[in-house]
């Protein structure tokens, strides 16, 4: 059996495995459960053993899965895992997938929304890196947090978010997708907020949360946007726009009723039907009725597409977003390394991923993706320069690396950034984890000008830390190079129609962001690892980790290197036969739709070719120039100017760039104090004074007094009673013959 025949027999049938789906995320719902609520009771060994088998349980499912997507029949060669479109026609099919529709999850009146679970080679690389990492962390940590009492705790949200991350992958529609956003979300709080006894730790978890809130209610508005844009469309296509995009009225008003209007493949068929030259119904026809009236459909696109860039600005910390993502380094360290390495923080270049035949509609939205990323990635980067906390560091490292990211989601380079995604997954959790390595044999010091000279007495922890370093600088032949470069490549390329100059703007601040990425991470290889021991060390030496720490160092180490090869050009495209990278080629079925959007409606010029010799030479060089000036810089220069003043214009930069360019205490002087502003006038003048005190207490005051002056006229005396109606009926008398009178 040859290894092509290998991977196309899955040990599981796709009809099979497709109604099994939701185990996935039971396990680890399930491990957190257990681990929550008797995890007292269970005891360290089994807590640790029921959380590493859920999530190591959801990764051999997932492995089927994944498996399950290139089935084929060993005889007739057969493709088995596909399924039918029902937006589609009768013989439109979605290769390479299986989804199963577990019936109606709610209702209310026209809108429905099913509970449907689906895997194709997109949703089946974020299973594996999800799972795959996942265990690896939860085996860490077994050893990382031996010695805290509520171990049980930590498990269970390490599960709960797991669960909650395998939601968001799995969701065929938006709001299933949306359930898993805010499950990460709140597992993010909770475990940044892990030790809560101390307040800065318990105010990150808030800031994290509440930041958070922010981008989500973007995403739900965006979301009512994508629902009124389906119905406006739905009343107003005729039966040209959907033999455009392989469809039918009646096939689509069907799947309407029976899927609901926020199904993926049913935004998919619609963006394939909205291009210029199709039908009735094109971007620049205006909406006949309903909420959107007279906005055109292209319009209402653009403004969903920014809303959700904003909702995905707050979980990938992106511009003006970002700044709850440094300081969720509050948490454990093996927290830093699952959600803001490998998982949650991605969960934005995923949406766009997954919504990307959407996204090519709008060049606008494209270019606004690109842009922020790349501001957000040289601000990250300028911020690290200065940063002497190892996880603050690699903090903001995250931070820029997935404005990378979203500079190829902006661009249309759609498989490159779910490939730096995953390499980035790798090389990033391996230097997370080996910060926590290198505060768990230094006395949980993270001042990397107190450490130095552990390459000696760190050994597995050097290796690996050294390895992960190379791969984010970008050094051949590293994963991280050849994603990154990828990326800048078809930055390069590509050209939105109308916004040419954006290409370029990009493509050259992403040159500088590649340098200083080089830079900021050489040094703190060089001040943790290299050099002497430094005499404001809490301890004279250092120890290794334990062996549960160390194996996922180097198994994380190994897969930064060998993931290199889903970039190489190893693959033939079909059709022209032109080299196509591994990744590409693995992705195209994910991407067809978008690339039949972009062909039809001229709204990207997407280039496919590969990076030639000199593009990789010139990206290398790039690299190893930011590496180079660092280590001048800490290995000659500084070193030989100790105890010399430092003039005052360089002390002010590096007082600016430690203090993140105060952005915070910008965010504080603009919106969060005038936000207290008017809550306290509300508080004290709007509900304290005008409504308790005039409105409910005042009534109450006037009640009371008009009471106390009635009641002296209840005297009970029938005489008193009898002389004031004879005072009345006198008065009435006398009133009559007044007006008879006149």
């Amino acid at each position: 059996m040859t290894l092509s025949q290998f991977l196309t027999t899955a040990p599981v049938a796709p009809d099979v495995m497709a109604p099994s789906l939701w185990l996935i995320i039971a396990l680890p719902l399930l491990g957190a459960f257990i681990c929550g609520v008797f995890g007292k009771m269970l005891g360290r060994a089994n807590v640790n053993l029921v959380a590493c088998s859920a999530v190591g349980g959801a990764f051999v499912l997932s492995v089927l899965a994944f498996w399950a997507t290139s089935a084929t029949d060993p005889e007739t060669r057969r493709l088995l895992s596909f399924l039918v479109n029902p937006f589609g026609n009768e013989r439109d099919y979605v290769r390479y997938a299986l989804a199963h529709d577990y019936g109606t999850w709610f209702a209310v009146g026209d809108f429905r929304v099913n509970f449907g679970l689906m895997v194709d080679h997109l949703s089946g690389t974020l299973l594996l890196v999800i799972t795959g990492v996942g265990f690896l962390i939860h085996l860490y940590s077994t050893s990382y947090m031996e010695h805290d009492e509520s171990y049980w705790r930590y498990f269970a949200y390490l599960n709960l978010f797991v669960a909650a991350m395998l939601t968001l992958v799995l969701a065929d529609n938006l709001v299933l997708l949306f359930v898993g956003w805010e499950g990460v979300g709140m597992a993010s709080y909770l475990l940044i907020g892990f030790w809560y006894t101390d307040p800065a730790k318990a105010w990150a978890g808030r800031k994290a949360f509440v930041t958070n809130r922010i981008g989500d209610f973007a995403f739900l508005i965006a979301t009512f946007l994508m629902v009124l844009l389906v119905g406006a469309f739905n009343k107003q296509a005729d039966e040209r726009d959907y033999t455009v995009a392989g469809s039918s009225s009646q096939r689509y008003a069907s799947a309407l009723q029976d899927k609901g209007p926020v199904t993926f493949l049913g935004l998919q068929k619609m963006a394939e039907a909205l291009p210029e030259g199709g039908g009735k119904v094109t971007l620049s026809t205006p909406i006949a009725a309903g909420p959107l009236e007279g906005y055109t459909f292209g319009g209402v696109m653009t403004a969903a597409m920014l809303l959700f860039l904003l909702g995905a600005a707050g979980k990938s910390a992106q511009l003006p977003l970002y700044v709850w993502l440094p300081d969720a380094m509050a948490g454990p360290t093996p927290v830093s390394a699952l959600i803001h390495a490998a998982t949650m923080v991605t969960a934005g270049i995923y949406l766009f991923s997954r919504m990307s035949a959407l996204l090519v509609l709008s060049p606008t939205a494209m270019a606004t993706v690109a842009i922020i990323g790349a501001l957000t990635s040289l601000l990250a980067a300028l911020i690290a320069f200065a940063q002497d906390d190892i996880k603050k560091v690699l903090a903001y490292s995250t931070v820029s690396q997935l404005g990378i990211m979203f500079m190829g989601v902006g661009m249309g380079v759609f498989w490159a950034a779910v490939l730096h995604l995953v390499t980035h997954a790798f090389f990033k959790a391996c230097l997370f984890l080996g910060a926590g390595s290198v505060m768990h044999g230094n006395g949980d010091e993270t001042d990397i000008k107190k450490l130095g000279g552990l390459r000696h007495e760190m050994k597995w922890t050097w290796g690996t830390f050294f390895v992960a370093t190379l791969a984010i600088t970008g050094i051949i032949p590293l994963s991280g190079f050849f994603s990154k470069d990828a990326i800048f490549h078809g930055v390069h390329h590509n050209h939105l129609e109308g916004l040419h100059w954006v290409s370029s703007v990009v493509y050259y601040l992403g040159l500088l962001i590649a340098a200083c990425t080089a830079f900021y991470m050489t040094r703190v290889y060089l001040l943790t690892f290299e050099g002497q021991r430094s005499k404001e060390a809490k301890l004279a030496h250092a120890h290794e980790s334990a062996w549960q720490m160390t194996l996922p160092l180097v198994v994380l180490a190994v897969l930064s290197v060998v993931s290199a090869v889903y970039a190489w050009p190893l693959m033939k495209a079909p059709g022209d036969g032109r080299p196509q990278p591994v990744f590409e080629n693995f992705l195209s079925p994910v991407f067809a739709a978008m690339n039949r959007i972009v062909a039809s409606g001229k709204t990207v010029a997407l280039d496919t070719s590969v990076p030639a010799m000199g593009d990789y030479v010139f990206a290398w060089l790039v690299a190893v120039s930011g590496g180079a000036l660092a280590g001048f810089l800490y290995l000659r220069f500084f070193p030989a100017r100790v105890g010399q003043p430092v003039p005052a214009f360089a002390r002010a930069v590096r007082r600016t760039a430690q203090n993140k360019f105060y952005v915070d205490e910008l965010y504080e002087l603009a919106i969060i104090r005038p936000v207290k502003f008017m809550s306290f006038i509300l508080f004290r003048v709007v509900d304290a004074l005008l409504i308790d005190t005039v409105a409910v207490r005042g009534t109450a005051w006037v009640t009371a007094r008009v009471g106390s002056a009635l009641r002296y006229v209840q005297s009970g005396d029938a005489q008193a009673y009898a002389a004031v109606m004879a005072l009345a009926l006198l008065g009435g008398v006398a009133y009559a013959l007044i007006q008879v009178l006149q």
